[in-house]
């Protein structure tokens, strides 16, 4: 291959909406780098031209003897569905769906979409939700509600802000007393979806049936009392460093 063929500019595009790049692991970003190089086609030699944080832009540079090969591919994935070039194209919103990406765009280097993503939102959701009792930690920021129904909003340790239902007034005044004094743990059942974080309550569809008070003391201030403590048979220890290396997993 001619390196005199190469550009430092990119060709296309795989511009994934509403995400920016510091919301998907790096190891999911570099699937979807894989199935976009696949779609362009490997044999036309895309080699990665970087990431535009606009939402997340894939950028990709083709040499200019191989772009109207990589052209006519994705002709072929947009017009022959049997193809294994739209085969990958319906791979990447499948990707999309499981990530609850809704939109993705294909850009070329004069920014006009060659094709536009639909993630399979609906199939996804199904796959991802499920009915379960858990527990959820943070900061009440607020309970709101005029009728039997109130809402809890909490700030949990992923910045997120959790809406979840209290149908017990008793509960939410003894609650209340916890608003923005520390950290609370909730006791909650409902349905949970799969997000970048892991597993959290569906906004409204999970109900609080118990609360406990957490103790956000500093673990300065932990073992600080913990050595104040007569014959805690911490200084009988023959290693005690090694005891709590063991207690906390690390043998």
């Amino acid at each position: 291959m001619n390196r005199a063929s190469w550009t430092t500019e990119w060709t296309y595009m795989l511009r994934i909406l509403q995400r920016n790049p510091d919301r998907i692991p790096m190891e999911r970003l570099g699937e979807y780098i894989r199935q976009f190089a696949e779609l362009l086609g490997t044999d036309n030699h895309p080699v990665f031209a970087g990431i535009k944080k606009a939402s997340t832009g894939l950028k990709a540079a083709i040499p200019h003897d191989r772009r109207p090969y990589a052209q006519a591919r994705l002709v072929e994935a947009k017009s022959k569905p049997a193809s294994k070039p739209a085969r990958l194209l319906r791979g990447i919103e499948e990707m999309l769906g499981r990530d609850l990406i809704r939109k993705a765009q294909l850009l070329d280097s004069a920014n006009n979409v060659v094709y536009l993503f639909e993630g399979r939102h609906e199939e996804s959701n199904q796959a991802a939700k499920l009915y379960q009792q858990g527990t959820v930690d943070g900061t009440l920021t607020g309970i709101v509600g005029a009728d039997d129904t109130m809402h809890a909003h909490l700030r949990d340790h992923f910045d997120r802000d959790l809406k979840l239902i209290i149908r017990d007034e008793g509960l939410a005044r003894e609650l209340l007393k916890q608003f923005r004094s520390g950290l609370v743990r909730l006791h909650i059942r409902g349905m949970w979806q799969r997000t970048d974080f892991g597993w959290a309550p569906e906004s409204n569809k999970c109900t609080v049936e118990a609360f406990d008070v957490l103790d956000d003391s500093s673990l300065r201030d932990i073992f600080s009392d913990f050595a104040s403590t007569p014959d805690n048979g911490w200084r009988s220890m023959e290693d005690p460093l090694a005891e709590w290396d063991s207690l906390r997993g690390l043998h």
